[in-house]
């Protein structure tokens, strides 16, 4: 697993809703307290080859983080 702190200003509980519409599955961070903590944190899984397509989605879960900001 790959614990990632976006900037403060990113939800990942709504980034995760967003990369979902694009086949993007994320653990939003908030989901991993029990105080509404880590909202702007996510989990990935990173147990798989590197390719072409999860570099995609890495890009595409960037650019849908930006947004945020």
């Amino acid at each position: 697993m790959l614990w990632v702190e976006m900037p403060p200003g990113v939800d990942t509980l709504q980034l995760h809703r967003e990369a979902l519409k694009q086949h993007i599955n994320t653990a939003p961070g908030a989901l991993f307290s029990v105080k509404d903590r880590y909202r702007n944190c996510l989990r990935m899984n990173c147990g798989i080859p590197w390719a072409e397509p999860i570099e995609a989605a890495i890009r595409t879960l960037g650019e849908l983080a930006r947004k945020q900001l």
